[in-house]
């Protein structure tokens, strides 16, 4: 189940069967802000954050690189520009997965989007999450956050539930 944006200052806490993610009060609002600056195309970038206790915390997001492909139905990211930025925050922050929108689309990842999810998986990122942002084309009114779990291993991509 995709939950509209949270509105509090509080944290944003998503489960799974025991896997529990937390986004920072500010993350969905950027998140939210890059979307509609992009809008109708898609966007994206990394989520950066570290995990404590098995808890995942989302603390900071970044919009794409300069190099960065964006379209209607679809987003590749400048990588080359996120590898760069990863080596200059760590050991700070850690990449946790990506983000990236669907302007007019659906609140589910694509074919596409599953497949650039599991190819982030490998021996030091046995876990990667995603996070989903969908609403109108312009990215106004009624738009929907929905997080995604990818275990190395599992065979399903989990849809996190927000926790109430």
């Amino acid at each position: 189940m995709a939950c509209p944006l949270p509105t509090a200052s509080a944290p944003a806490l998503y489960v799974s069967d025991g896997y529990r993610v937390r986004l920072a009060p500010g993350v969905l609002a950027k998140a939210l802000r890059l979307a509609r600056v992009r809008a109708p195309l898609e966007t994206g970038g990394l989520l950066l954050g570290a995990v404590v206790d098995g808890e995942a915390h989302v603390l900071a997001i970044t919009g794409p690189g300069r190099n960065a492909m964006r379209g209607r139905v679809g987003y590749d990211a400048d990588r080359l520009h996120d590898n760069r930025l990863l080596e200059r925050l760590r050991p700070r922050l850690r990449y946790l997965g990506d983000w990236h929108t669907h302007p007019g689309g659906p609140a589910r990842l694509s074919r596409t989007d599953e497949a650039s999810v599991r190819e982030t998986l490998n021996a030091e990122r046995p876990e990667v999450l995603h996070l989903l942002l969908s609403g109108p084309s312009a990215m106004q009114g009624h738009v929907v956050a929905s997080v995604f779990t990818a275990v190395r291993g599992e065979a399903a991509i989990r849809r996190m539930e927000p926790a109430e």
